[in-house]
């Protein structure tokens, strides 16, 4: 089978009313995956936007809870310090 001939057995398979239907369907489609892949990514970003925003807060947290116990240890070691001299 020669180029000629498989070129007339795909425009005889496919015939050619048919591609503008096909090409239509096809635009819908890629459209509509451009859509999902949109709200993908708008989702993704939204979660890693609340996670950031929660490790920040839990950051800030361990911080605040990390300078009481410091200054309680140093107050009492002071108070220490100020009753051997008392």
């Amino acid at each position: 089978m020669n180029l000629e001939d498989l070129k007339n057995k795909v425009t005889e398979s496919l015939p050619l009313e048919n591609l503008g239907q096909l090409t239509e369907d096809a635009t819908n489609k890629a459209t509509e995956l451009g859509v999902q892949a949109t709200n993908v990514t708008e989702n993704i970003q939204n979660e890693a936007t609340n996670l950031t925003e929660n490790l920040q807060d839990q950051a800030s947290g361990l911080t605040e809870n990390l300078q009481d116990t410091a200054n309680e240890l140093t107050g009492g070691f002071l108070d220490k310090i100020k009753n051997l001299f008392q």
